[in-house]
């Protein structure tokens, strides 16, 4: 088995449940239309569901093999990708600001200089390859703070000028060097071989960023999934009520217009958006544990932390730090308090009402735990 992947529009991945498809969407997000093929795609021939992705993309899992190699096609002709691979796999590097030409506060350049750069990256010659899970963003700033977007190359605007930043490097730059720059930068560092990820080496992000749930600027409507998923359904409820809709890093969505659904979280005093978790067991063939479920039967004791569950300690979901880590073993859970899965764990080998009582405990005792 492969892996250090990424799946793709055109590489789709075999998984423990099925078929996994990945779109990347347009830099401004879905339409209706868009979102009407998806909705019927994952109910005819998926699990129902749909993957939100800390990239801004969306996957849909449970198809078989005929339907997954069918999706590609499909999907390009509805604006959902290219149907050259090669070009699609230099696009999909890409991301932008969410809020781009919604937000007055965003860089007015953020979009175009995200369009530039897509087409400069799709004209690349056809042999090249951006190494594996390498990540380019333009981040205009604004309501969401600059250094929001985490990549290994990002082209930032901070207080009224750009950079170009690359690891702990950043080069101050006028807009109208930035693609050029960019593209030289591209090229001069797929021609290394075994160079640690920029991304790994850059300053933390230590800003926070806005929870964007219910109206918080003139037509944007900031919903968040519920572990991160979308029913086939409240994806095709939004599409007959002609929404437009963007993905954003943080596994969720800006709509155009309100929409409620059970699976769409617009209080950021929602418990449930402390919680994050793999597919798990019967999604994972490495999962150890029924990961989302676990994850909300302990919302209600969460007492505002913040929760990461794991089917194993690879911790797919979720990278970062979090109160409360749990990674499935064969014989229960382990333990970390404020870590992450790479971490040593203070317990291990505790059911679900361990953990329970554990998360209890501590908030009765009003102590940090070790």
């Amino acid at each position: 088995m492969r892996r250090g992947w990424c799946p793709s529009l055109h590489a789709p991945m075999q998984t423990h449940d099925g078929w996994l498809v990945r779109v990347t969407p347009d830099l401004e997000g879905l339409g209706p239309e868009q979102l009407a093929f998806l909705a019927k795609y994952a109910a005819r021939f998926g699990n129902g569901r749909m993957t939100l992705t800390s990239r801004g993309n969306l996957q849909l899992r449970g198809l078989d093999e005929v339907s997954a190699r069918d999706f590609p096609q499909l999907a390009a002709a509805r604006g959902l990708g290219l149907a050259d691979p090669a070009a699609e796999s230099r696009r999909r590097i890409l991301f932008v600001s969410p809020l781009a030409g919604k937000d007055s506060s965003c860089a007015p350049e953020t979009l175009p200089l995200a369009r530039a750069l897509e087409a400069a990256l799709i004209s690349f010659p056809p042999l090249w390859r951006p190494p594996e899970k390498f990540s380019l963003a333009v981040d205009g700033g604004g309501h969401v703070p600059v250094g929001a977007l985490r990549a290994d190359i990002a082209l930032r605007h901070d207080r009224g000028t750009w950079r170009l930043c690359h690891g702990p490097s950043s080069d101050l730059l006028q807009p109208h060097e930035l693609i050029c720059a960019t593209v030289a930068l591209l090229k001069r560092l797929t021609a290394r071989i075994g160079m640690p990820r920029a991304l790994h080496l850059a300053p933390p992000f230590i800003a926070e960023v806005p929870p964007l749930m219910g109206q918080f600027l003139p037509g944007c409507h900031g919903v968040k999934a519920v572990l991160g998923e979308v029913s086939a359904a409240s994806c095709a409820g939004m599409a007959r009520a002609g929404i437009s809709a963007r993905l954003t890093p943080w596994r969720g969505l800006i709509l155009d217009q309100p929409f409620e659904a059970p699976d769409l979280m617009h209080d950021p005093a929602d418990p449930r958006r402390l919680a994050e978790a793999c597919a798990g067991q019967g999604g994972c063939a490495r999962g150890q544990a029924l990961t989302q479920r676990d994850a909300l039967s302990l919302v209600p004791d969460l007492g505002g932390r913040t929760l990461h569950v794991s089917g194993c300690p690879k911790g797919c979901a979720v990278r970062d730090t979090r109160d409360v880590t749990l990674v499935a073993q064969k014989d229960g859970y382990d333990l970390i308090w404020y870590g992450t899965t790479a971490d040593r764990p203070v317990e291990s080998g505790l059911g679900v009402e361990d953990v329970r009582r554990r998360l209890r405990q501590s908030r009765h005792e009003g102590r940090t735990p070790p």
